[in-house]
């Protein structure tokens, strides 16, 4: 999903869980923050990987050449092992979101397990533990990324465990157990509220980011996507998947017709709505972050539907309504005064417009050129939709077969219906 398609109303952030609280756009977020995210944590992987095996020496200089030692230096050999697989893993599915927040995991209780043991089997170098604890806390917090739950619960576990392994060893008196537990307190609260506050403004940034980019993307009055999308590749791109997968792909383009008259007669105000409401209609009736509606020029609209055949286009063609009827608007009428006072007056609006779609087998190398070509339909010369004698128009349904070759179909739409505005 793009990120311009991200609705506004989505982003909202639970605070206190320094998360969105919608699911899918919080995975959109982290797919967004990935690559920052994967180069971080590669950097972080590499250093712990080195400095668990360099310490190692402190065993050898505190314990001797023994076989506590050396298996001790086993453990530091198997955490860098753990730390080069993690990178490894993440150099190999660099998108894969699981496999970073695992990478980084993994390490860390593995990790922490090990230095538990070190101080278990070191407990002389209490002063020097503590003080390795609190910096390997901070750590968790601030240089491996994850999510926040799971940093709390690691930094914060392994602080319990630490804690309790101390007053276990019988080593601190009274006292010395309460300073350690304050400063486990203490590294633990100092970690969370940098954490916190780096995943909120990573968060804060990814809105503002949206918000620009829809500023720079959207149409501000019908709230569709500008030419500007379309000429950055939004229909190349759609060609292109369609070419990969083997799918089908179908473009609308329509117009209101006579729109000009609307201005001139009623005033740019009330054109406006009209075109608000028409955009507004053929979002309601497209798929949200799969289809596309962009305003191409004026009053003529872009629609793009992936992965819709021929007959799902034509179905598309058929649902919009030939007429459009506004929202009152206030224009000055002799009759029907309204009890607000202003005088108002209905509008109608009709819509032209032609479907062009790709088959699955299609050339679409060909198709691509023919789209352009088609969809600005040659029923534009004579300004509007043929109208039957029974009052239906008709919509021109483009289509490529498998042979390549160009085929057409007219599908009748009734013209008489009338759809209130959203409001």
């Amino acid at each position: 999903m793009p990120l311009q398609d991200l609705s506004t109303s989505r982003l909202t952030i639970d605070r206190r869980r320094a998360e969105f609280a919608d699911p899918a756009c919080e995975a959109r977020f982290l797919q967004h923050c990935l690559p920052e995210r994967n180069a971080q944590l590669k950097t972080s992987l590499l250093c712990a990987a080195g400095f668990y095996v360099v310490f190692g020496a402190t065993d050898i200089a505190t314990l001797g050449p023994t076989g506590i030692a050396f298996a001790l230096i086993a453990l530091r050999v198997a955490v860098a092992l753990v730390a080069l697989g993690g990178y490894l893993a993440i150099c190999r599915w660099p998108e894969s979101v699981a496999t970073s927040t695992g990478a980084s995991s993994a390490l860390l209780v593995v990790a922490l397990a090990v230095f538990m043991v070190v101080c278990w089997y070191q407990p002389g170098t209490l002063p020097w533990n503590v003080m390795s604890q609190a910096l390997i806390v901070m750590a968790v917090y601030v240089n491996f990324p994850n999510r926040l739950g799971y940093t709390v619960a690691i930094g914060a576990g392994s602080s319990a465990v630490f804690g309790a392994m101390q007053v276990v060893q019988g080593y601190l008196k009274t006292d010395d157990v309460l300073t350690l537990v304050l400063l486990l307190i203490l590294s633990n609260v100092l970690g969370y509220l940098a954490a916190r506050r780096l995943h909120l403004s990573q968060r804060e940034q990814f809105c503002a980011t949206i918000l620009l980019r829809q500023m720079a993307d959207r149409d501000p009055l019908t709230g569709c996507h500008n030419r500007r999308v379309l000429q950055q590749g939004l229909l190349a791109a759609e060609l292109a998947r369609a070419r990969r997968y083997g799918t089908a792909l179908s473009v609308i383009l329509c117009d209101i017709d006579h729109f000009k008259r609307i201005n001139d007669t009623h005033g740019h105000a009330a054109g406006d709505q009209v075109l608000a409401s028409f955009a507004g209609l053929l979002q309601a009736m497209t798929r949200e972050t799969v289809d596309s509606v962009v305003r191409y020029g004026g009053e003529e609209f872009l629609v793009v539907l992936p992965q819709t055949e021929l007959a799902a286009g034509a179905g598309a063609g058929r649902t919009h309504p030939c007429h459009l009827r506004q929202r009152a608007m206030p224009h000055r009428r002799r009759r029907r005064r309204q009890r607000d006072g202003q005088f108002r007056r209905r509008l109608r609006a009709r819509r032209a417009g032609g479907v062009a779609a790709i088959g699955r087998r299609a050339d679409l190398g060909r198709g691509r050129a023919a789209v352009c070509r088609q969809t600005r339909w040659p029923q534009r010369r004579a300004g509007h939709l043929p109208v039957s004698p029974a009052g239906a128009g008709a919509l021109r349904y483009l289509s490529f077969s498998s042979t390549r070759a160009l085929r057409a179909a007219a599908f009748p739409f009734p013209c008489s219906s009338h759809i209130q505005q959203r409001a």
